[in-house]
C-alpha cells in the first residue's frame, strides 16, 4: 500500500462503486486523500494524491490526547461521508489508511472499502482503537477503553461518539 511516499492498491472490477469514484475522484470530498482511477482488463489500480499527509503508521501515538483527537476527527470524517453518499460501514479503518499532516493536524482517510469480511462500523472503530493505544501508557489507556466500550456496548449515534470523545479530551 504506503510504498516510496506512494500509496497505491489495486482492486478488482467494481469494487469502488461509479458514483463513489466520481466523488473520490473529484476532490469536492475534503475528507478523504483524493483518488486517481486507472483501469485494465484485469481490474483498477487507485493511486491516492497524499501530497502533506503520511499514514499514522509512520507517525509514534503515545500521547492519550493525540490519540483522542485523531479518534475524534475520524468519527466526524464517518459521520459527514453519509452526506457524500459514501457508507461510513464501508471505510476500512487502519493505521494504513488514516493519514495525518503533520504539520497542520489535519486527519483524513484513504478510503478502502472492507472488503473479504463482515463487520459493523462499531467494530471497525473499537478494532481502530485498539490500534492507537498500542504506544500509549497503560495509565493512560483507560480513556480509549472507555470509549471503546461506549462505542460497542451501546447504540449511540455518531454524534454521540463524538460528544463522549470530546468530553474525554477536555477531562
Amino acid at each position: 500500500m504506503w510504498e516510496n511516499r506512494e500509496f497505491r492498491i489495486r482492486f478488482e472490477e467494481n469494487t469502488v462503486m461509479e458514483f463513489e469514484k466520481v466523488v473520490l475522484s473529484s476532490g469536492d470530498c475534503n475528507l478523504f486523500i483524493p483518488m486517481g482511477f486507472m483501469g485494465d482488463d484485469k481490474g483498477e489500480t487507485v493511486m491516492y494524491n497524499c501530497s502533506g499527509f503520511a499514514p499514522l503508521r509512520s507517525y509514534r501515538i503515545a500521547s492519550i490526547q493525540e490519540a483522542l483527537y485523531i479518534m475524534e476527527r475520524v468519527a466526524v470524517i464517518l459521520e459527514k461521508a453519509v452526506g457524500y453518499l459514501i457508507s461510513p460501514t464501508k471505510i476500512t479503518l487502519t493505521l494504513d489508511t488514516v493519514f495525518y499532516n503533520g504539520e497542520t493536524g489535519e486527519i483524513k482517510i484513504a478510503y478502502v472499502p472492507i472488503l473479504g469480511y463482515e463487520t459493523t462500523l462499531r467494530k471497525n472503530m473499537v478494532r481502530f482503537i485498539g490500534m492507537l493505544m498500542k504506544n500509549i501508557r497503560e495509565s493512560d489507556k483507560e480513556k480509549l477503553v472507555e470509549i471503546a466500550k461506549y462505542i460497542y456496548c451501546k447504540n449511540y449515534s455518531m454524534q454521540d461518539i463524538i460528544n463522549k470523545i470530546g468530553l474525554a479530551i477536555k477531562g
